[in-house]
């Protein structure tokens, strides 16, 4: 009795300490067994087409399309593990590896693009809509809101099931194929080709102004890729705190000037494209800095820029999925592979040689706000309370920005 009672309390005092007793307990899967054996070509071939994989599956399925080289198909494996396994610790780690294997894609398929350029005719989706960053024609201290102006812009267009909205990664990629980086802008006259080049039948350009006694005008332009016919001017302006309202009355003048004014939306999409995005002009610049610092892939400072968005504006829902999902270091396949496999493995991913980093604590959300699930941006019910940790052995690690 005693001796079982030994074992016991051993099981008891383990179990917390590893986290992964119930990763062991349970029988390796097959295709972790084929991974590990390196037979990726015959994971491909057996899971390639598998439209319902499960979490494991998807996972393993990444890292063999990465081993054999394909990035492209490793991001769309890994995205539906994202999907599959949310909230975990795993998820939040492949949301990482996924923004850099993202930026990187977009690299690539913009030289792709202007290589085939004469052969692009005809390949223009109607349907598809891109937003360039907004040209700050004020102070520069206010530079980067143009990222985030156009940041809240695509994600609300996006709420429209009909509209087809190109990711802000990948105009960011062909600018800078272009050299429009240089200036940071999409003007009137390289619009239309920056819109055919990005298959996108339609590219909104825009610039914002403060005015004098704190206040701000917004401008919007809608132009038609093919012909470069301009389909709609749109202008707001208020005060400057009130900027979250002249963004979204910017946002339904833009709809309304492609054909889904307000009345055409259902109730839900159009609750969907009003909901504020954050009240707090601190946090919205915080948030925008961020994203100029991951554009410039300093990793570390978008990562504390985010993170004080969020503790600014607990609720807002962008910053905290741009923390969940910036990495704290450049591209590196080798590592990215053995952090993956680690999390295959039910262990915790090394990020670098020798050097284990540990995110801050994010603010938590006012009590029924619903959290946003990382990298996709699915907004899902809050979880229900974890229950209470067992005692394990207390591990400081100090985060330096």
């Amino acid at each position: 009795m005693k001796r079982h009672l030994t074992l016991f309390v051993l099981f008891v005092l383990l179990t917390p300490m590893t986290g992964r007793a119930e990763a062991l307990a349970r029988p390796d899967s097959a295709v972790k067994r084929l991974y590990q054996e390196g037979e990726y070509a015959e994971i491909i071939k057996t899971l390639g087409g598998k439209t319902d994989p499960d979490s494991q599956e998807a996972l393993y399925l990444g890292l063999s399309y990465l081993r054999t080289g394909d990035q492209s198909k490793a991001i769309t494996a890994w995205k539906q593990y994202v999907r599959l396994d949310p909230g975990s610790e795993g998820s939040r780690e492949v949301s990482k590896y996924l923004t850099l294997l993202l930026q990187e894609e977009a690299k690539r398929t913009a030289q792709e693009i202007l290589q085939q350029e004469k052969q692009i005719s005809g390949k223009i989706d109607a349907k598809a809509i891109a937003v360039s960053p907004f040209q700050n024609l004020g102070q520069q201290t206010y530079g980067p809101l143009s990222k985030g102006l156009a940041e809240m812009i695509i994600t609300d267009l996006s709420k429209v099931k009909t509209l087809k909205v190109v990711e802000r990664i990948q105009l960011k990629a062909l600018m800078d194929e272009l050299k429009l980086s240089q200036s940071g802008l999409v003007d009137a006259k390289s619009a239309p080709r920056v819109g055919k080049l990005l298959g996108a039948g339609k590219i909104t350009t825009g610039s914002f102004l403060d005015l004098d006694q704190e206040k701000i005008r917004l401008d919007a332009a809608v132009t038609q890729t093919e012909s470069g016919k301009s389909l709609t001017n749109s202008e707001v302006h208020g005060a400057l705190p009130t900027f979250y309202q002249l963004e979204k009355e910017l946002v339904f003048k833009i709809l309304c000037g492609i054909g889904h004014c307000p009345e055409s939306l259902d109730s839900q999409t159009k609750e969907a494209v009003g909901t504020i995005h954050t009240r707090n002009f601190k946090a919205f610049r915080l948030y925008s800095q961020g994203l100029e610092y991951l554009d410039q892939s300093k990793y570390r400072e978008a990562s504390r820029s985010f993170f004080l968005a969020v503790e600014e504006d607990p609720e807002f829902d962008l910053a905290r999925k741009a923390l969940l999902d910036t990495p704290l270091f450049p591209l590196d396949l080798t590592a990215m592979i053995s952090g993956a496999e680690a999390i295959g493995d039910g262990g915790t991913a090394i990020l670098s040689a020798g050097t284990i980093f540990a995110a801050p604590s994010l603010p938590e959300p006012a009590p029924g706000h619903q959290a946003m699930s990382p990298s996709i941006g699915i907004l899902t019910p809050p979880a229900a309370p974890p229950a209470p940790p067992p005692a394990t052995v207390p591990v400081q690690i100090q985060v330096q920005f």
